[in-house]
């Protein structure tokens, strides 16, 4: 109770200073907070922190008055990218038709992006009890709320029915869509604290995609496998295999494989002559169970399977990602069969389990296991169930590279446990730290 209480507290503060943010310039909002610190220490005797909690307010309300006189009738058409990468700057090019007969000077667009809803469970894992007095805080380093910042950009001056273009950067914060609703046509009063804003809708979605960390060249493990049905099995369409030659029609041949054209033109039936493909086949497996405290130890898993995916389709290879959320999900990438930017899509929506269903990962990472080169593990947690998967496929002669995600500090600690379970190559990753980690794989091969 005492937590729904409080998130419902924290959300109203949240939509409070967003508006108020949006209302007022930074010299507003400090004319606005001496006015809250002098009323708080104002009395009847103190007649100098009285006379300036009038002299504020006075201010404040005479901004606020010649804001009210603001007029001013917009259209947007923005232009942006499909595609960004979280934690990096991106330009969108928006144009501002002025649908008035009045000139406008001295205006500024607030590009609005669409925050996204703070559920009670999300806010409770922030809520962690203090080192010191056990008190209650919001505690870093749990992914931001806020999925982009935005500035305020300055518009030229704006001609009765004409058009103007602005360049807006957006700095986004979390992979994910990025809604983008509308802009805000704002101008500031005389005294530059107070914002008159009006709105125009243009909705857009941008896709955020996840962050990716440089990795050194890779050799994966193991050899090439036998591919039933060749590429186009491989990637669950149609049962094709590879093209090699044609040849004289042989008792017990499929009629399907006959080559109608070159049949006609010798005048017998002739066939088309298939082989099986043998090439390297990789899986990507990322673990998605955890609670909502480890969030941004998700977000550094994600960020390290979205740089493999990067990477590996490139090496003339298919890579299976496969992980579990509302239901198990197994996307295959390269050699032609789908692109490294379908998977980044894939990755940039996947959201953590709650509860642990390894029963579930275990079971589609083994249904093509006698298809893997080898295995690459994302894991959050290096407990006896995922241990237990490391030591079937052990047993099944498929090499596994296991990357271990850890909090900040726990690097020195972690215990790999028994000899028996054991990958063939253990990578501890710790949480800030990610990208150096990754560098070590280039020592381990």
């Amino acid at each position: 109770m005492l937590i729904r209480l409080l998130h419902r507290i924290y959300v109203g503060v949240r939509k409070s200073a967003a508006w108020l943010q949006r209302r007022f310039t930074p010299a507003g909002g400090f004319v606005l907070g001496g006015l809250v610190l002098t009323g708080a220490v104002s009395n009847l005797d103190q007649t100098t922190s009285l006379a300036v909690f009038l002299l504020l307010l006075a201010i404040l309300l005479v901004a606020l008055l010649l804001t009210t006189f603001f007029r001013v009738a917009f259209a947007i058409e923005r232009h942006a990218p499909r595609f960004v990468t979280a934690g990096e700057v991106f330009s969108v090019r928006v144009r501002l038709q002025n649908i008035t007969d009045r000139l406008q000077r001295g205006l500024e667009y607030i590009e609005s992006v669409r925050d996204p809803p703070v559920t009670v469970s999300e806010f409770a894992a922030r809520l962690r009890p203090g080192r010191g007095n056990r008190s209650f805080r919001v505690e870093a380093p749990l992914p931001p709320i806020r999925l982009a910042l935005v500035r305020p950009v300055p518009v030229p001056v704006l001609p009765p029915r004409a058009n103007v273009e602005v360049r807006v950067e957006i700095l986004a914060y979390r992979r994910g869509p990025l809604v983008l609703t509308g802009g805000w046509l704002a101008r500031t009063d005389p005294f530059g604290l107070v914002r008159a804003l009006r709105h125009a809708a243009a909705p857009q979605t941008v896709l955020v995609l996840p962050r990716r960390y440089p990795l050194p060249p890779l050799v994966l493990p193991g050899q090439t496998q036998y591919q039933r049905g060749g590429v186009s099995l491989a990637a669950g369409v149609g049962e094709s295999e590879e093209f090699v030659a044609l040849r004289e029609y042989r008792r017990g041949d499929s009629l399907r494989r006959v080559h109608w054209r070159s049949s006609a033109r010798r005048g017998q039936l002739i066939v088309k002559e298939c082989q099986d493909e043998y090439f390297v086949r990789h899986a990507l497996v990322l673990d998605t169970f955890c609670e909502a405290s480890q969030d941004a130890l998700f977000e550094e898993a994600v960020a390290v399977a979205a740089s493999f995916a990067c990477t590996v389709p490139d090496q003339d290879s298919l890579l299976d990602l496969l992980f579990v959320g509302p239901t198990t999900v197994c996307v295959t990438s390269g050699r032609g069969v789908g692109h490294a930017q379908q998977m980044l899509e894939v990755l940039a929506a996947v959201k953590p389990c709650r509860e642990s269903r390894m029963g579930e990962l275990e079971a589609l990472v083994l249904q093509h296991s006698h298809t893997l080169s080898g295995c690459l593990m994302v894991l959050l947690e290096w407990d006896q169930s995922r241990r237990n998967l490391v030591r079937r496929l052990r047993a099944l002669r498929v090499p596994v590279l296991v990357m271990i995600l850890v909090p900040r500090g726990k690097a020195d600690t972690f215990e790999r446990g028994p000899a028996e379970d054991q990958p063939d190559q253990l990578l501890v990753l710790e949480e800030g730290r990610v990208g150096e980690g990754l560098q070590r794989l280039e020592r381990m091969q």
